[in-house]
């Protein structure tokens, strides 16, 4: 249906697109009363009119105005757009500025079954290329819309944040067990050392519900079929590293339940992802050498005396599995933990414990000898230059 546009609402047009180029907007107040004195049918042309209009450098704060004033929606904006590639771009606005935009996507992401999946697609993309951009600019992290987000918000739906974030930041980096494995000390050093956003985010968002989020990584990370190794290790390393100290005992609480519901259920890929994430929860200082012993009493603990708490099928499935995973271990510090501590065995178990301390040593052997060719690759090709 056609409507009628008449001379004032032309200026009321006029003087929105005109502030849609303006880089500053200095007469806010001006343009929300304006706006505000507008008949419904009026207001729904001017929303409109604002859709068609390109997105110019001033649009993100007239944006906000048009919401304030119960004219337009973020939402009922991004859905009217088609092309993704341009979404993207607006929604990339929206995190650097007029935090309530953001917010309202979030809520009707959330709230609003009807528009769920087509907003929930365009906020997991931005988040994902924000990550990516931080990744690989880490002095420019900034993190500051998580606050504009979550102030008076309620639990559930700050929960629901906080699941989407460590979803998306999960899903940056897939890898199988074998290269976590290999890689862990490089993953972890990167995650101390260069990226930043992960501490940002901890500090935002998982601060104020840790116990949730590392129950979260933990059902997450527990999946069949699980690849999301790299980020898992960080985000776990970074909770375990800055959580309370009773949310530090329910971490380690987890990991020792973890190792006896191993045992009734025995599975290489749960012991795969016990171990992994004992090493992440570990590795809580920047002291390499605290890190390594810190495994080491966990390892003492558990599994060097879990005769003590085991049944003898249990205590042969550990083993077992144990075993199982030696070809995945690359790293020597962790591996000799496993070749040299002690396990006392239950009655008629000695020589499977023995069995797998060989294999344990057997496998280091191999680590040592490809390490040392590889240096002497490296001397040589030093002195042919």
């Amino acid at each position: 249906m056609d409507y009628e546009v008449n001379a004032s609402l032309r200026v009321v047009f006029q003087a929105i697109e005109e502030r849609c180029s303006r880089p500053v907007l200095f007469d806010r107040f001006e343009l929300q009363m304006l706006l505000e004195s507008l008949k419904p049918l009026e207001q729904l042309l001017v929303a409109r009119y604002f859709c068609k209009l390109p997105w110019n450098i001033g649009s993100l704060r007239v944006l906000a105005i048009l919401q304030s004033s119960n004219i337009l929606t973020a939402s009922n904006y991004i859905l009217s757009l088609e092309n993704d590639e341009e979404i993207q771009l607006i929604l990339n606005d929206f995190l650097e500025a007029e935090f309530e935009l953001l917010k309202e996507l979030y809520t009707v992401a959330y709230y609003d079954s009807s528009n769920a999946i087509s907003l929930n697609d365009a906020l997991d993309e931005c988040l994902s290329r924000l990550y990516t951009d931080l990744i690989q600019n880490p002095k420019i992290n900034d993190l500051t819309y998580i606050n504009g987000i979550t102030k008076n918000m309620p639990p559930d739906f700050i929960l629901n944040l906080m699941q989407r974030h460590i979803r998306i930041a999960l899903d940056l980096h897939k890898s199988n067990a074998k290269k976590a494995f290999g890689n862990f000390s490089n993953w972890i050093n990167e995650g101390v050392d260069e990226i930043q956003f992960t501490k940002e985010l901890y500090e935002k968002l998982l601060k104020h519900s840790e116990q949730e989020a590392i129950s979260y990584l933990f059902k997450l990370s527990s999946l069949e079929h699980f690849n999301q190794w790299k980020f898992y290790l960080i985000l776990l390393q970074t909770l375990t590293s800055k959580c309370s100290d009773e949310n530090g005992a329910f971490i380690r609480k987890y990991l020792k339940t973890r190792l006896t519901q191993i045992s009734a259920l025995p599975k290489r890929e749960y012991m795969l992802h016990l171990l992994l994430s004992v090493r992440a929860a570990t590795a809580t200082t920047m002291d390499i050498d605290k890190n390594i012993t810190a495994y080491a009493d966990w390892y003492k603990r558990n599994v060097a005396d879990m005769k003590f708490v085991l049944k003898v099928e249990e205590f042969k499935a550990i083993i077992d599995l144990l075993e199982q995973c030696i070809p995945y271990e690359s790293l020597e510090d962790y591996l000799e933990i496993h070749a040299t501590f002690s396990i006392s065995p239950p009655i008629h178990c000695g020589k499977l414990v023995q069995s797998y301390k060989s294999k344990c040593k057997m496998q280091l052997a191999k680590i040592k000898s490809k390490a040392k060719q590889g240096n002497e690759h490296e001397e040589s090709i030093v002195i042919d230059d």
